[in-house]
Order: structure tokens, then C-alpha cells, then sequence
């Protein structure tokens, strides 16, 4: 039967005729989706009932009778007040409260509709059952796959999601150009994506509910049983969407906020690093830092309580038994900490510590472990010895607390696991001395007194492994900073000295994976890191140094993950945040390295090297001013050959080639042998009237010193980089050409080597290729402003 004649008479709209059909629905019936209920004087719309006046429910059936069919205003005044004289503002006050409960516009209708100077209009034709149903019987598939399709495609859930996703894409994309134009840090950028992850599964939840309720409706007023089975199978896919969509939220959200967290931390106060809590580890033990005995007649030096506290945290690592919290992750730790404060900064349920007393001949050495959530003492011990027997009382001591830890955690095999010290306690006292130097690194002279006393342990006992792998890592660390090929062939010897004893201890492992990384053998050096690390999971030194090799590899996402696993591990230790600073540095991200170099000078404020490096950061990122007031800091608290350099820098391009030159040879007083800071002193010559024989001199030299370090890494880019730069400044063009070439036919993605390689082909006369070259530079993250006041590239570059 066909709704809309039963409910049409003929109307003709005109003032002067008023026979419109009389006979008005009664029962409930449709207008689309909205079902009206006279009797109820309710309307239903999306699920909600919404109640309507008596005249407006007469007036609805009126044009409900007269379905898409013009009806006069004196008509409809007639329908609900029996009289056509009334005012028009009746019937405009009814027609207004209908479209309100409808959710109609005047402006564009879909259900009612204003024909200027004749009436209204119902737009929708009457049925028994909603649009809705009508469309899900018409759609309800017959095959399984049908089915998918069907239910996927006409969730609004999925629409909505697809039209969100596509504009988030649209405004990273955006995002990522205007904000650094802005100087928005990646801190900010990282914010606002965290935003959005946030705001999208609100806006699923409220669709969600919106088509719930209509859904709803649909399953307890549908009648067929296959448009009700697509209504709860559409229920089930929205719900399992929904999950999904939850469970990805939250793991992109938890990675953003921990990427955040790493990226600002508060900056006012070194300790504020390692404030928050700690998830409780399972037997985990914290050697808290031991004391003097206020008894003692004579005081012990620090390196000494620190030392013997230090060497037993090592050993009880090595056990692998149990987490130990390393020193470094305590250095934020108060000294009055109570046990509470322990527990939520160090996540550990032991505790150990000791109380040192001295006297002219003897030690005297009290040992205790604490369970922290109640305080009850579990264990403890006395050790005394006379002071030349201090290795044997370390021993002794690491001994009895492997035996202690076995019967309090139960563990029948904890068995103490090798350790090799020494039985020279000259040997052993310098080599503390040596580690505690090696710890607290604040300029060169600390350095040197280290390997004084590391060579001095040796002398006392040639067999000390240990002291050799400390004596390997401080040769690396010196190497890494003046770029002494000598220097490097001193690490060689001390590593393969400690390597050629039977040791098992991470510690060498991760040394000789240093030396390996740094000779460019890298799959070498990820065997020892490895094996390093499959003795002691926990080991930072490995961890740390597997993340600057995987940096090597190009294997950014990875190594980044590294840092920020150790920064986690140790959040009060600032060469963390240094090396995370910077691999930021050496991918561009001066802004971002900025901040770890700052909390890491907050936590080590006397460390020359990190305000070096802190500098060298504000530069690159355009901060003049900054990098400048950095880098006198350094100069004025040691003659540091970087900090001199990098000023000559600032100098060089800043057109004040003399102050350049002087600050060059300043550098020179303490590295000699480094061929970059000799490159720059020519350059500064070069650039000088007058003075361009004395530069290639400089040039000559720094090559043959640049040529001999391919000896320690043959294949090194930026070493190769630098030897073909220097090589077009002493006209060797054909040379140059032949070895660019091969270069650029490697992967590289460090800024500097295509800023060098175009300075080569421009002293080669190939500009075409330099401004490409410059380009690439630009685009990994140098800076445009400094390559404009560089005097070496010709003015009018198209290199932008």
C-alpha cells in the first residue's frame, strides 16, 4: 500500500479555498528517520524522545496528511485553534517549535519548509518504517565477505576516523614547516601531536554514542530479522573498532609522553631529573655511598670510601643474580634519604651500607642490608684488616655478600662470579685514585693525572687487567678530543693488554668494543658489546656504547631508543644526557641537543667539555651570543684546545680574521696533532691579504697529520672529507675529483662532509656541483646563515 496516497487529498493552497484533507495519522508513524508518536505528543530523533505542545503535534499531522504538498497559513490556523483569523505569528511559533525538536533550518529544511506568502511544506513522504530500515533491507548482504564490507562501510565510526586521520596528516605536513619557522622546538611539536592523540579518542566516544542510541532504536523497532542481525553485528564492529583505536591511542600516547619526558625535564635543578618514581624492581639492591666512622683517628681520603663502595657495586653487577642500582643512578639521592624516598627513587627492596674506620696501620670495615619497606636489618658483617691487605678485604667482602644475597633470596646457585683485582694494595690504591679522576672528568689535568696513576697501578702489579681496560677507555676519551694518532696507539696497547688476560668481566668487553668502534671495525665492536651485554644486562657502559654504534650504523631510531633507555636507567648521571646531546648534535637537532647538554652541565657544572659542547650547539642553532658566553666560560677555567677553536670560529665568520688566527694557535698549545683545528688556522690566513703562502704551509701540514690518522679508521667519511677539502686548497684538483666521486657514491648523512665536498669543488671550479652539495648540507641541518658568512664560499651562491 502506498503511505503517501493514503495521507494526499488534492490540496489546492489557496487563501480562498480551505478544503485540505482532514484525515490526520493517528497511529506512530515516519518522516525519514524522526518517528512521530501522536498519542505520546512525543517525537523520537536519534534515539531521544523530545516532546512537543498540543497545537504544534495538530499542526504536524495537518501537514503530515498533506505530505510534500503546499499548506496555507489560514488552513493550518484553522487545524489547530478552529478559527482562520488568528494571528500569523501562531502558526510561525508552532512551525518553529517543530523544527527545533526536529533539528531542522529554516534557512536549508529537511523536513519543513516556508513558501513565501503561500504556507508550508512537509518535505518528507510518511511511512511505517524509518529511512534507515528501509536502506538496511535493501543493503543487508547474503556472503560472509559481503557482510564485511557492508558493516565496514557503513560504520560512521570508520568515516569519521578516516576523515580525522587524513586531516592530522594534512596538518603535520603543515606542521612541520611552519613551526620551525615559528621556533617552535620539537618539544612543542611533540606537545601538540599529543594533543591531537588525545582529542581522538574523545571524538570516536562521542560518535559512538550518538550512533548508539539511533542503533538502539533500530534493534527494538525492527521487526526483520536480518536488518536486527545487521544491527548487532554493526553494534560489534563499532565496539571492536573502538578497542583498537583505544589501544593504539595509548600506546602512540605512552611513547609520546615518554619521548617528552626525556626531551623536557625540568631545568632549574640537577636533581629534579630523577624525581619521578620508579616502578619497584624485584630484589633489587642499592649500595648506597659508604661513610666514615666518626671514631676513626685518621681520615680516610674520599677515593678510598668511594672506591670500595664502587669496586663492590661492579662485582655484585657482574653476578647477574639480581638488579643492582648502579652509583651514577643515586648521584641526585640526598644523604639524609629515608627509606620511602629510596624505594620511589631507586625502585629497590634492599639496601647496603657501610661505615669505614681508620687508623694509621688498619681498616675496620661494618657492613649491613636493610629491607627497605619495613627497616629491619636482615644481615650484616665486621671486616678488619690491616690497610695493606685492602684487595683482600674487597674480596673478603664481595665473598660474604654473594653468600648473604644467596639466603635471602633463596638462591642455593648465586655463587660468587670471577673477579680479578690484585693483590698489590699499592697497585689497588692507585688504581681507585685513577677511576675517581676518570669519574668526575672536569678538564685535561685530570686526565693526566689519571694516566699517571693508571700506569702507576700497572708498575706496582703488570698483571692488573683492570687497571689496563681503564687506562684503554682514558687513552679513547683523550683521542676522541685532540685527535693524536699517538694517543689512539696507546689505547690500542692497553686494550689488547687487558684483553690478553682470561678475563669474563663486562667491563673489557665494552672497552675493546670502544676501541673496535672507534678503528671503524663496527661489527667487531657490536660482538664485544654484545658479549658485554649477555654477562651483564645491565651494563651502561655497553648500552651505551651499542647506541653510539648503532648511530654509526645509521640506525637512528634504534640508537635514540638506547640513550633514552640509559637516561631512564640513570636519570642522575650527566654523561647520559651529554652523549644523547650529542647524537642530537650530529643528526641536526641543535635545539633538542641544546637541553641534554644543559641539564648535563646542571648536574656537572666544573666539566669544561660539556660547556664546550654546550657552545658548539648554541652556534650551529644560530645562538651567537650563547655559544660565545659558553666558550669563555671554558677558556677561562682551562686552556681547553676545543674551546679556543671553536672562539676562532666565531671570530672567523664573523669577518675578524686576526682574532681568528690568534685564538687557532692558542688551540694549537695543547693539540698539535689536530688537523682540524691547523685546517682552520689556514683558512683564517687564506682569507688575509697577503698571506696565502704561510696558509699553504698550514695546509701541507694538516694534510700529512689528517693522511697518518687514517691509520687508527681508513674508511672514516669525515676524515676522507676533510683530506679532499684540504687537497683542493693546495690545488691537487684531479685527486680531488677522483675521491669525491667514490665518496658521494657512499651513503652519507653527516652535514659536515657535504659542506666540506663543496668547498672542494668550489676551490676545484665546479660550482654546479657545490651548490647541490650545499643544499644537502641545508637540508641535514646546517646552517644557512653561517654558510652566507662563510668567506670561502663565493658570494651570490645558489644555495638556498
Amino acid at each position: 500500500m502506498d503511505d503517501s496516497k493514503q495521507f494526499s487529498a488534492g490540496f489546492e493552497p489557496a487563501v480562498s479555498d480551505l478544503h485540505y484533507t482532514t484525515n490526520t495519522p493517528q497511529v506512530g508513524f515516519y518522516l525519514a528517520d524522526i518517528q512521530v508518536l501522536p498519542d505520546d505528543g512525543n517525537l523520537l530523533v536519534a534515539g531521544e524522545y523530545r516532546h512537543i505542545s498540543a497545537k504544534a503535534m495538530q499542526l504536524l499531522l495537518v501537514l503530515a496528511a498533506n505530505a510534500q504538498q503546499v499548506v496555507a497559513r489560514p488552513a493550518l490556523l484553522q487545524a489547530v485553534t478552529g478559527s482562520q483569523h488568528g494571528t500569523k505569528e501562531t502558526v510561525s511559533s508552532l512551525i518553529s517549535e517543530l523544527r527545533h525538536a526536529m533539528g531542522d533550518h529554516r534557512v536549508s529544511p529537511t523536513y519543513i519548509e516556508t513558501i513565501t506568502r503561500r504556507g508550508y511544506r512537509l518535505l518528507q513522504p510518511v511511512s511505517q518504517q524509518s529511512q534507515a530500515a528501509d536502506n538496511v533491507l535493501q543493503a543487508v548482504p547474503s556472503t560472509k565477505w559481503s557482510w564485511w564490507y557492508a558493516l565496514v562501510k557503513g560504520s560512521r565510526l570508520f568515516r569519521v576516523s578516516v576523515a580525522f586521520l587524513v586531516g592530522v596528516w594534512l596538518f603535520v605536513q603543515v606542521m612541520a614547516i611552519t613551526f620551525p619557522l615559528l621556533h617552535i622546538t620539537a618539544y612543542g611539536m611533540k606537545l601538540t601531536l599529543l594533543g591531537i592523540v588525545v582529542i581522538f579518542p574523545l571524538v570516536l566516544l562521542g560518535t559512538w554514542l550518538q550512533d548508539l542510541k539511533i542503533q538502539r532504536v533500530h534493534l527494538a523497532r525492527s521487526a526483520n530479522p536480518r536488518a536486527r542481525q545487521f544491527w548487532r553485528r554493526q553494534l560489534k564492529v563499532d565496539l571492536g573498532f573502538m578497542l583498537l583505536s583505544f589501544i593504539a591511542v595509548a600506546i602512540l600516547g605512552g611513547s609520546l609522553k615518554r619521548s617528552i619526558d626525556i626531551e623536557m625535564l625540568p631545568a632549574h635543578s640537577p636533581n629534579s631529573t630523577i624525581h619521578a618514581a620508579v616502578p619497584l624492581l624485584k630484589h633489587a639492591v642499592a649500595v648506597l655511598p659508604f661513610h666514615q666512622d666518626g671514631a676513626s683517628s685518621v681520615l680516610a681520603d674520599d677515593y678510598l670510601i668511594d672506591g670500595i663502595r664502587d669496586e663492590l657495586l661492579y662485582s655484585l653487577s657482574q653476578l647477574n643474580a639480581f638488579p643492582v642500582i648502579s652509583a651514577r643512578a643515586m648521584q641526585g639521592l640526598p644523604d639524609n634519604a629515608d627509606n620511602s624516598l629510596i624505594i620511589e627513587r631507586l625502585g629497590a627492596q634492599y639496601v647496603v651500607e657501610g661505615k669505614l674506620k681508620t687508623d694509621a696501620t688498619e681498616l675496620q670495615l661494618e657492613v649491613m642490608v636493610s629491607q627497605l619497606n619495613n627497616g629491619v636489618r636482615l644481615w650484616s658483617t665486621r671486616l678488619q684488616a690491616p690497610r695493606q691487605q685492602l684487595p683482600q678485604l674487597q674480596q673478603q667482602l664481595y665473598r660474604q655478600l654473594t653468600n648473604a644475597f644467596g639466603l635471602l633470596l633463596q638462591n642455593q646457585q648465586l655463587q660468587p662470579a670471577e673477579y680479578a683485582l690484585t693483590e698489590s694494595f699499592q697497585a689497588y690504591d692507585a688504581y681507585l685514585q685513577a677511576n675517581m679522576l676518570l669519574k668526575q672528568f672536569a678538564d685535561m689535568a685530570s686526565f693526566d693525572t689519571a694516566e699517571r696513576l693508571f700506569l702507576q697501578a700497572l708498575d706496582y702489579d703488570p698483571k692488573f687487567a683492570m687497571a689496563s681496560a681503564g687506562l684503554c677507555k682514558l687513552h679513547l676519551e683523550k683521542y676522541a678530543i685532540n685527535r693524536s694518532v699517538d694517543e689512539f696507539e696507546l689505547a690500542r696497547q692497553a686494550c689488547e693488554h687487558a684483553a690478553s688476560f682470561s678475563s669474563n668481566q663486562a667491563q673489557h668487553f665494552t672497552v675493546i668494543g670502544d676501541l673496535y668502534r672507534t678503528r671503524g671495525e663496527l661489527e667487531q665492536a657490536l660482538s664485544q658489546y654484545d658479549q658485554a651485554l649477555q654477562l651483564n644486562p645491565g651494563w651502561l657502559d655497553a648500552i651505551t656504547g651499542k647506541a653510539l654504534l648503532l648511530a654509526d650504523l645509521k640506525q637512528p631510531l634504534q640508537a635514540e631508543q638506547l640513550f633514552k633507555e640509559v637516561i631512564r636507567l640513570e636519570p642522575g648521571y650527566w654523561q647520559n644526557y651529554s652523549n644523547y646531546g650529542r647524537f642530537l648534535y650530529n643528526n641536526g637537532q641543535f635545539s633538542s641537543a641544546s637541553k641534554q647538554l644543559e641539564r648535563a652541565v646542571l648536574i656537572h657544572p666544573d666539566s669544561v667539555d660539556l660547556q664546550n659542547s654546550l657552545g658548539a650547539s648554541y652556534f650551529l642553532n644560530n645562538d651567537f651570543a650563547a655559544a660565545i658566553a659558553a666558550w669563555q666560560k671554558v677558556v677561562a677555567k682551562s686552556p681547553l684546545s676545543l674551546a679556543y677553536s671553536n672562539l676562532g670560529t666565531a671570530y672567523y665568520f664573523n669577518g675578524e680574521f686576526s682574532q681568528a688566527e690568534q685564538m687557532y694557535l692558542a688551540a694549537l698549545d695543547t693539540s698539535k696533532d689536530d688537523y682540524t683545528i691547523i685546517t682552520n688556522l689556514a683558512d683564517s690566513l687564506d682569507v688575509q691579504v697577503g698571506r696565502q703562502q704561510e696558509a699553504q704551509t698550514y695546509y701541507q701540514q694538516a694534510l700529512l697529520l689528517a693522511q697518518a690518522n687514517l691509520a687508527v679508521n681508513q674508511d672514516a667519511k669525515a676524515l676522507l672529507s676533510q683530506i679532499i677539502r684540504i687537497q683542493s686548497e693546495l690545488g691537487h684538483c684531479g685527486l680531488v675529483q677522483q675521491r669525491l666521486s667514490q665518496l658521494l657514491s657512499s651513503v652519507i648523512d653527516d652535514f659536515y662532509i657535504y659542506y666540506d665536498l663543496a668547498i672542494a669543488s668550489f676551490n676545484c671550479s665546479q660550482p654546479t656541483t657545490a651548490s647541490k652539495l650545499l643544499q644537502k648540507a641545508i637540508a641535514g641541518g646546517y646552517s644557512a646563515a653561517l654558510i652566507a658568512a662563510d668567506p670561502k664560499i663565493p658570494a651570490n651562491t645558489p644555495y638556498l
